[in-house]
């Protein structure tokens, strides 16, 4: 968020972090800020506490009762849907964070925000119903340092529904957790034109007040004052699997055929992924623990299926975290299940003019992965380590938003 004041470091210092790097060796390449998109640390004295692996808690919006109001006498309700919970006591509705990464800058003054990254809410939205039609908005991402949440609508991801104010924010500790408090959600001009067009009207206008956000993030934190290069907003471009011949060729032994989901392609071998959003750093020192690649990588809308036996199993809805090395995804509706190994010791990155490329990982099924798709297809072949293939991810930067005239 475009944040001026409040947020210590020192609130988080105090959290640790045991976890491993894709990108654990030396790049061929040395990172340096991609022109236009990508932001270097302002200074070294700039010291940022970064939260890897966001694990929970939950973004809470506490409803506005004037615009709730206003959407009653057009006749429209707001509902809850997945996961997402609602207090009609307090008229808070509640949608669990199931992955993300973020960042805290002790340098206020940072651009694009002084805390930035990405936080998603798969699995949970809102529906909202009148006039004898509903639309749904899921899978929420927080962008923070564009002050942007955007969300899935009608299937189509990546969508700019609500920009966050965050002028008067609190950050504070609790519990071991980060929270985030007086962040003010108003619907962006796309949002409240869906909206009208949807329920013919014309009173849902770009600015109203949706409610007050309440963000508790849980997660280890580490803190640095190396330079990074940051990409802070991910719209592209593909994250492309080479498949393993030897792999493909044990599924074909084993009657299982492989389709893509969604938005993905196959083009021979090659599998894609089309990148929706995320946010990825690369520093400087390429020591830096869990990964010198850190950030979130999101590929909403887009999977393979695997049939065999008349059983189809879907995986889909990729996240990549490459501090962790690991990429999960949702299986058959179950949501953040770990589904490979990214194994980045070869792994090469080349910084473009808008972007970022990354060559060489290797990607092992793990042993959840395994186990989930002997069981589904009766089989014992599959175990972990087996290689699915190796990793081409091309990243770029969207254009920068932040207004609630997107």
């Amino acid at each position: 968020m475009r944040l001026k004041r409040y947020a210590s470091v020192a609130l988080v210092a105090g959290l640790g972090l045991t976890v491993t790097a894709c990108g654990s060796s030396a790049s061929s390449s040395t990172p340096t800020t991609a022109a236009g998109s990508a932001s270097s640390a302002p200074a070294a004295a700039d010291t940022v506490t970064a939260i890897n692996s966001l694990t929970g808690q939950g973004t809470s919006v506490t409803l506005n009762p004037d615009t709730a109001k206003a959407l009653t006498g057009l006749g429209l309700t707001l509902a809850p849907s997945g996961s997402a919970s609602f207090d009609s006591a307090t008229s808070t509705v509640t949608f669990p964070i199931t992955s993300g990464y973020a960042e805290i800058h002790s340098n206020h003054s940072y651009a694009p925000g002084y805390i930035v990254g990405s936080i998603q809410h798969d699995g949970s939205g809102l529906t909202i119903s009148g006039a004898g039609k509903s639309v749904t908005l899921s899978d929420f991402v927080v962008d923070p340092g564009n002050s942007m949440l955007y969300g899935t609508v009608g299937g189509k991801p990546d969508v700019p529904l609500l920009y966050l104010d965050g002028s008067h924010v609190k950050v504070s500790m609790s519990g071991g957790n980060v929270v985030l408090d007086g962040t003010v959600a108003e619907l962006t001009n796309t949002a409240a034109t869906a909206l009208d067009q949807t329920f013919g009207t014309t009173a849902v206008k770009a600015g109203l007040p949706l409610g007050t956000v309440h963000l508790v993030a849980s997660g280890t934190a580490t803190t640095y004052t190396d330079k990074t290069t940051a990409i802070s907003r991910l719209g592209g471009q593909a994250t492309n699997v080479a498949l393993d011949a030897s792999t493909v060729k044990a599924l074909t032994g084993l009657g299982v055929t492989l389709g893509t989901y969604g938005t993905a392609t196959l083009n021979g071998s090659t599998v894609s992924f089309p990148i929706t959003g995320g946010f990825a750093a690369i520093h400087s020192d390429t020591s830096y623990k869990p990964g010198y690649i850190v950030g979130s990588i999101i590929h909403q809308g887009s999977g393979i299926t695997l049939t065999a036996g008349g059983k189809t199993v879907t995986l889909s809805d990729f996240v990549v975290d490459p501090g962790d090395s690991i990429l999960t995804g949702t299986v058959n509706g179950k949501i953040g299940v770990p589904l490979l190994v990214l194994d980045g010791s070869a792994v090469k990155v080349t910084p473009t003019s808008n972007g970022v490329t990354l060559d060489g990982t290797v990607a092992k099924l793990t042993q959840t992965a395994a186990t989930a798709l002997d069981q589904a297809f009766g089989t014992t072949a599959l175990t972990a380590g087996i290689p699915l293939g190796t990793v081409h991810l091309v990243a770029t930067a969207s254009t920068v938003k932040g207004s609630i005239n997107d």
